[in-house]
């Protein structure tokens, strides 16, 4: 019997949503770290911490691996820590691989990434007006700008970027469920080469495919 698990956060980008009126955000200094990051950089490589916690706080899950990210639409989260778990854009569709159950989900990526956190860092300029800023503030080195998806109907209540210089250094996710998932980037190299293969997934041998849609 499958077992089909929730999709990671970064997976959070295969919704597409309607675009509510467009309105310019006020710039702070995290919103024009964000907007130069968004005219600037076409690709990056780096580490990354993931913290699950509940409303009240309680952890719920850690992990760690590697991300790549390539714009238009692409990227690759590598989980390496506590399972193995590959979540994928290829710019047509969406994979999740997950080792331990030996399992690969499909999903197509429509032709945007909406109102998502990975359309932050994977999209243009034009991504933030589909958001409305809530906050921007500096505390230590980074520059931070809190966001809110303009669509009534995403799945998420708002997301904070930081920033160190260029470099995103933190991306804090709040979900409709009082959730919150932090993810601490290291290690972070922008405009780096990126080959084409590093985002075309092939279904290891013997896995079970989900396609949704089709279930």
């Amino acid at each position: 019997m499958i077992r089909r698990l929730p999709w990671p956060v970064v997976a959070l980008a295969v919704l597409l949503l309607p675009v509510a009126h467009a309105t310019t955000p006020p710039a702070g200094e995290g919103m024009r770290r964000l907007a130069a990051f968004l005219d600037k950089v076409h690709a990056m490589r780096a580490d990354f911490r993931q913290e699950v916690r509940d409303d009240a706080g309680q952890l719920l899950e850690q992990a760690e691996g590697r991300v790549l990210l390539a714009r238009p639409g692409r990227f690759r989260w590598d989980y390496e820590r506590p399972h193995e778990r590959v979540v994928l854009a290829d710019g047509e569709q969406l994979w999740l691989y997950e080792a331990d159950l030996d399992q690969v989900t499909v999903r197509p990526l429509g032709d945007a990434m909406g109102e998502t956190p990975a359309a932050l860092l994977t999209g243009d300029r034009s991504v933030l007006d589909r958001f409305e800023v809530v906050d921007d503030w500096k505390s230590g080195r980074l520059a931070w700008v809190r966001l809110r998806p303009r669509a009534a109907d995403a799945d998420f209540a708002a997301v904070a970027v930081a920033f160190a210089g260029e470099q995103p250094a933190e991306l804090v996710l709040d979900d409709r469920l009082g959730q919150h998932t932090r993810l601490v980037f290291s290690e972070v190299r922008l405009n780096v080469p990126v080959p084409a293969e590093s985002f075309r997934f092939v279904v290891p041998e013997g896995a079970d495919v989900i396609r949704e849609g089709e279930l």
